[in-house]
């Protein structure tokens, strides 16, 4: 058996990125951030915060491409590595390197902003 799931909880870190693929089909790539606290050897609490690279397709992408800055997100997908080739400055001049790129292709994505959904119960 063989799993490729990733399940984060975070938040939309910036404006989504869209465009369309040589196909036509959208494409939104969001920065997701997540934070832990932790106590440091003093037994004070610090805070590390991940940044992860999502990029969503079709449908979630448009759904996606929606969701505003700083709006707290649960989404799932799959974990993803690949290369592109990309131009450095060097001192002997622009030489082209391999780039490698970790990102999360989204399956499902939703925000979850709770007090926002207290506020439109509370409206109804």
């Amino acid at each position: 058996m063989n799993i490729n799931r990733v399940t984060l909880c975070g938040y939309n870190g910036k404006e989504a990125k869209t465009a369309a693929t040589q196909n036509g089909r959208n494409i939104s790539r969001l920065s997701i951030a997540t934070t832990k606290r932790y106590k440091d050897s003093r037994q004070e609490w610090q805070e590390k915060t991940q940044w992860h690279t999502c990029v969503a397709y079709g449908s979630t992408a448009d759904h996606a491409a929606k969701i505003p800055t700083g709006a707290h997100v649960f989404l799932e997908g799959e974990l993803t590595y690949r290369e592109y080739e990309r131009t450095i400055e060097t001192d002997g001049g622009p030489i082209k390197v391999p780039w490698p790129v970790t990102e999360v292709v989204i399956d499902s994505i939703s925000v979850i902003d709770r007090k926002q959904k207290r506020e439109e119960r509370g409206a109804a």
